[in-house]
């Protein structure tokens, strides 16, 4: 497997021009009503938001520099995920995969201009993951799916 290709730290905090070579995009958007945001902002700042999608994490709020575990039961098999926390403001939170994550890359939840985006760039981590990349694809497209449906439902509960 080639070397992890360099990418610059919160990279993920804006929409991305171009996606590192190697790298894959992953991006989901929902618009947010002005009525909803605050709500939603204060949801997508906080560990809540990971919660709410079947991950557990750090009990602190996120801040930049953060480490932590992200853990995730699949198919009664529990994944440890080694993460730092690479900004955090008052539009959300990005963090960066450490050695022992699946994957390779940095994952962000922003909520502006009324728009609420998860947006990651990745590759697998190791070999064994890189044959199973169809696999973890899918998943994250199912998890950042998932998280717009949170936003959306958050949305509701306080409109």
């Amino acid at each position: 497997m080639t070397p992890f290709p360099p990418y610059e730290r919160g990279i993920t905090r804006h929409p991305l021009e171009r996606v590192p070579r190697g790298m894959r995009l992953s991006e989901r958007s929902v618009t947010v009503a002005p009525d909803a945001q605050d709500a939603v902002a204060t949801l997508i700042r906080s560990w809540e938001f990971k919660r709410r999608a079947g991950f557990s994490g750090p009990e602190t709020a996120p801040v930049a520099g953060l480490e932590g575990m992200l853990t995730k039961r699949v198919f009664g098999i529990t994944f440890t995920e080694p993460i730092r926390v690479v900004w955090a403001d008052e539009h959300g939170f990005g963090y960066e995969t450490r050695p022992g994550h699946p994957i390779y890359g940095e994952e962000s939840f922003v909520l502006e201009n009324g728009m609420f985006t998860a947006r990651s760039i990745s590759r697998p981590s190791t070999l064994v993951w890189r044959l199973l990349s169809p696999a973890l694809r899918f998943m994250q497209r199912t998890t950042h799916a998932r998280y717009t449906r949170i936003v959306g439902a958050e949305a509701r509960r306080v409109r």
